[in-house]
């Protein structure tokens, strides 16, 4: 029997929901081992070898599909729930890797790639709200961490599936998951909160219960889950009564707090993608493959994966201890050092010059970069954007947000190859250090500390 307060039951189901993550993290790794061998001749596809064309579309459709996903999800949380909404993130994952196993031509997989990046658009409206709403205080930010944790996780693992499975087989390895969640979460209680919020309230005190470990009746119960409960019940009346007081307005977005959060929002939006870094992932294999690495382009992948994963677990320990703006300014400055040097060794190799005594260059370079990007660069400005939003508006602005990232990482996918061909790699990774160094600068310089800060000291500054 489980012991009295005990938080098992909120990692448990942090745990059980983040596997939508793990899997939305095979569906963002499958281009990197994949789309080079469907490019080539021996394509395992009916069709023959898809175009340059087709092959961006297939790795930038996943950036479509997340922007619709996002868009849908900001409305089914609050209209269905928190835990109908996971749903909707796990059945399009199903769809994703039957269409890959059953797909002959371009379309199939495009649809593919659509479809797990909806569910990607839904896992990261839903599992933040879902998390927040059942962790304790004391663990809300080491459980909230673990999204993009798992996320690099499941990218790491399709990386060494690609390099140690035939493309055929892929699938049917990691379709078990996604219906292993549904059987798992069914057993999973829906937030408290939500539950109060359709006057529920029996059962949001037995979620609660649930989620605190607390068997009805007991002694610890009566003096510590009750007083919990009463605070839930304070925090929905107060924000019940604050919507139906305020409805947001026009005005609300336009005053020089909000607008301020906008720009800054849509620049650190603008850092995450066009630093190269999410287009680097999804292309791994392929950038290594023309870089002449001595590794294979696969085995690369595995290893700038692992280190991708130390990044983003360092960026969980570090965020309250160095703070934000110092994170981001550090990681810019990494990968604008890192960029550079991969373009520098790229542009020698268009040259004709010999590389091969430092043909690990590329493994350095393109290890170093994900590893400083997920330090920062990749994972701060979500908590940022949440910090300096003000509260009124901040779901409709961080919904706007996630949705203006989506478009630019698909306008970053999708013609990555097209800049490849045209720029080079040399050229197009320069273009990479600029957007890094701007990006940089623009932090240095324009966005504040909010590490430490209450909302209202953050309002006066960004005011």
């Amino acid at each position: 029997m489980k012991s009295e307060g005990s938080a098992r039951n909120q990692y448990i189901a942090t745990f059980c929901v983040n596997l939508l993550a793990i899997g939305y993290g095979f569906s963002c790794g499958w281009t990197s081992p994949s789309v080079p061998l469907l490019l080539s001749n021996t394509t395992p596809l009916d069709s023959g070898p898809l175009s340059l064309v087709e092959g961006s579309w297939i790795t930038a459709n996943l950036c479509l599909g997340g922007f619709l996903g996002n868009t849908l999800a900001g409305w089914t949380t609050e209209r269905f729930g928190r835990k109908l909404t996971a749903y909707m993130a796990a059945i399009p994952q199903i769809l994703a890797w039957m269409m890959v196993i059953f797909g002959t031509n371009a379309y199939y997989l495009m649809a593919s790639r659509f479809l797990g990046g909806f569910s990607g658009g839904v896992c990261y409206m839903v599992i933040p709200t879902f998390i927040a709403e059942i962790a304790e205080d004391r663990i809300r930010g080491f459980l909230g961490s673990t999204l993009v944790l798992t996320n690099n996780l499941g990218i790491l693992v399709m990386y060494v599936l690609g390099d140690l499975l035939a493309y055929e087989m892929v699938p049917y390895v990691v379709l078990p998951l996604p219906l292993i969640f549904m059987l798992w979460f069914s057993f999973i209680p829906e937030t408290p909160f939500y539950l109060m919020k359709t006057n529920n309230y029996v059962e949001s005190e037995d979620a609660l219960r649930f989620y605190r470990g607390y068997r009805k009746g007991s002694l610890k119960e009566s003096e510590e889950f009750r007083q919990e409960l009463m605070q839930l019940k304070n925090k929905f009346n107060s924000e019940k009564s604050s919507f139906e007081d305020e409805k947001l307005a026009w005005r609300d977005i336009t005053t020089p707090h909000a607008k301020k959060a906008f720009l800054i929002g849509f620049c650190l939006m603008a850092f995450n993608q066009f630093s190269g870094c999410f287009t680097m992932m999804n292309y791994t294999a392929s950038i290594f493959a023309e870089s002449g690495s001595s590794l294979s382009a696969n085995a690369s992948a595995t290893v700038v994966g692992s280190i991708q994963l130390l990044g983003t677990y360092l960026a969980t320990i570090l965020i309250e201890r160095a703070g934000r703006k110092l994170l981001l300014t550090i990681s810019g400055f990494g990968i604008v050092l890192g960029m550079g040097s991969f373009s520098a060794f790229s542009f020698a190799k268009s040259l004709g010059q010999d590389v091969s005594a430092i043909s690990w260059i590329p493994l350095v370079c393109f290890s170093w970069v994900i590893f400083i990007g997920s330090v920062g660069v990749l994972s701060v400005p979500f908590v940022m954007l949440a910090e300096l939003m003000p509260q009124k508006i901040k779901s409709f602005s961080l919904s706007l947000c996630m949705n203006i990232l989506w478009l630019f990482a698909f306008a970053a996918l999708r013609f990555f190859p097209a800049l490849s061909e045209s720029l080079g790699m040399h050229g197009t990774l320069l273009l990479f250090t600029c957007c890094s160094l701007a990006g940089t600068l623009f932090v240095a310089f324009v966005v504040p500390e909010t590490k430490g800060q209450s909302f209202d000291t953050i309002s006066k500054l960004m005011s």
